[in-house]
């Protein structure tokens, strides 16, 4: 509850979204190995450290899902087949979007790259990963749906998530994430599993 917490308050400024999810990843990812025991002095510390690189990521990741959504609506003023064929071409970008946007954050949390590497890598985690990465998808995208499936799962939906969905949706994914990101962690030798430049934090 408190980190979930600390991740809405940091949110609200919409500008430091990507700072604090960073931050509340940074704090998931150690509590499943049972490295964090200070979880207001551990997302305020990856949140200082994390804040430039995440808050360029997140602008980025703002401005595609923006130009995505914009074009998946403007399909529907083309004439005949041409919108059908637009909208599975943006459809298919979309997949791809929401594909790097479940690593991208995690990713900023656990390792030390520059902003290039990090969607690159995001990417490539995910395609290799694939059935993990569905898994990762679907998580959200369930949980989602059933909150938004009818009013009173909107009102107690709703509560639920202000309390504590988003962290436990994040602990969660973090038990898979640690299960992914220990193949490409600088320790491991096998070089089909190396990303470009990789560095643990």
């Amino acid at each position: 509850m408190i980190l979930n917490i600390l991740c809405i308050v940091f949110c609200i400024p919409i500008i430091t979204a990507g700072a604090s999810v960073t931050a509340m990843y940074t704090v998931t990812l150690k509590m499943v190995r049972g490295e964090e025991s200070y979880i207001f002095k551990g997302f305020l510390k990856a949140f200082k450290e994390n804040f430039k690189q995440s808050t360029i990521i997140w602008l980025i990741m703002a401005a595609i899902g923006i130009f995505i959504y914009v074009d998946y609506r403007a399909t529907a003023f083309l004439p005949g087949n041409m919108s059908t064929i637009f909208q599975i071409l943006i459809g298919a970008l979309g997949i791809l979007y929401f594909m790097i946007l479940v690593y991208v954050f995690p990713y900023t949390a656990r390792f030390i790259n520059n902003i290039k590497n990090i969607f690159k890598n995001s990417l490539l985690i995910a395609i290799l990963n694939l059935p993990w990465t569905i898994l990762l998808m679907l998580i959200p995208l369930g949980l989602g749906f059933l909150t938004f499936l009818t009013a009173s799962t909107l009102v107690y939906g709703s509560m639920l998530w202000l309390l504590f969905g988003f962290a436990s949706v994040a602990y969660v994914c973090s038990i898979i994430l640690r299960k992914v990101f220990e193949k490409y962690e600088p320790h491991e030798e096998e070089e089909e599993n190396e990303l470009p430049e990789i560095s643990e934090k």
